[in-house]
């Protein structure tokens, strides 16, 4: 697998941003810039195209249909999306979410506190579906769940969520920046109303190509507020007088887009989906229950258990110094933050690499 990627030696930062086919230069080239050079404003039919496949790709590697899928620029406007599109409901003014939610969430449902809302926080264990039971009442809205939480890497019960929501005929809206394209993900057998991610970190897309799932089922009932022609059902009809929201997840599309990150992204999923490379998942979680192994239960913060576990391996040693200077003499690439050190492994990740790092870790703790 490694044949194929640009990657950093001794590179365990793809929970920040995947590596690089590289073939996508000369994908580039034919399906972006070619058009663009030798087309011009007449390129927009070919970026179009781009852009469909994508959706199309995508919808596929998840389990949905072209219809449901919405390019987004990021995640944090796609959230900011849904949550503005849902229906009023008066007595409905809570938004349920984590506190171990990636820290955008909390910044963009804050702002909804200037139209009445108030957010929710979820306490003690949130793999625990009681306390989601517990949580949710005829007050709340929506409900924000992130099925791979960045800082521990566990795995959330999304489809157990969702359906306790469902019930209490609350919206649901699933975070899965941390976990497609390492994890499996059908979102059909989850029944989340939406679904939200991006190509950057472990499908490998780069940048700028994030990406809204909406259920069919609720589509009519949401009107997004922050719209363009192109959330149009005709972006080319050109009557300034004359809006119709699309009639599928392109309603939440807005503005102008940007073919550009779409086509890289595209290229990945393509990558990805081929039967020779799609077995990521298993590949990367082989490499973690081997580290795994290496670590004590006083020292390792992510799940044991494959089965609960994104792509992560966190560990927190109660001195950290000695890891840091043992990871810096070997040039790991990592990251760390409060919860403890973070590495991640991809279907690309050198054994070599995952054999050192298991070393490190049998000589520090």
């Amino acid at each position: 697998m490694q044949k194929f990627f640009h990657q950093p030696e001794r590179y365990f930062l793809s929970h920040s941003v995947g590596c690089q086919l590289k073939t996508l230069p000369d994908f580039m080239q034919k399906s972006y810039l070619d058009p663009w050079a030798n087309a011009g404003g007449n390129a927009w039919p070919a970026w179009l195209d781009t852009l469909n496949l994508f959706r199309s790709e995508l919808a596929t590697y998840l389990g949905a249909v072209q219809s449901d899928i919405c390019p987004q620029t990021n995640v944090s406007s796609a959230l900011t999306k849904v949550l503005y599109s849902l229906p009023a409901r008066s007595h409905r003014k809570t938004i349920l979410l984590s506190p171990n939610d990636f820290p955008t969430i909390g910044f963009a449902l804050k702002q909804a506190e200037k139209f009445g809302y108030k957010l929710r926080f979820i306490k003690g264990d949130i793999t625990d579906i009681n306390n989601w039971h517990d949580a949710m009442d005829d007050n709340v809205q929506l409900v924000h769940i992130t099925h791979a939480i960045s800082n521990t890497s566990q795995l959330l019960p999304v489809k157990n969520i969702c359906k306790i929501a469902k019930d209490m005929q609350v919206f649901s809206v699933v975070d899965i920046a941390q976990s497609v394209g390492i994890v499996p993900i059908n979102l059909t057998h989850w029944k989340a109303d939406f679904c939200i991610g991006t190509s950057v970190k472990f499908l490998c897309g780069g940048p700028g190509a994030c990406f809204l799932y909406v259920n069919p089922d609720i589509i009519e009932r949401c009107e997004p507020v922050d719209v363009g022609w192109f959330s149009h059902e005709n972006p080319f009809e050109m009557d300034i007088h004359n809006f119709k929201f699309a009639a599928d997840a392109l309603r939440f599309w807005g503005g102008t887009p940007s073919p550009a990150p779409f086509t890289s992204a595209l290229h990945s999923l393509q990558f990805w989906q081929t039967p020779k490379h799609n077995n990521a998942p298993e590949i990367a979680q082989t490499h973690l229950n081997q580290l795994s192994k290496t670590i004590p239960d006083t020292v390792l913060i992510s799940p044991r258990d494959a089965s609960k576990r994104g792509g992560t391996l966190v560990v927190s040693p109660q001195k950290r110094q000695p890891l840091r200077s043992a990871l810096t003499a070997q040039n790991i690439m990592h990251d760390e933050r409060q919860e403890g050190f973070r590495f991640s492994i991809h279907a690309y990740t050198p054994q070599d690499d995952v054999d050192l790092l298991a070393s490190i870790f049998k000589s520090v703790f």
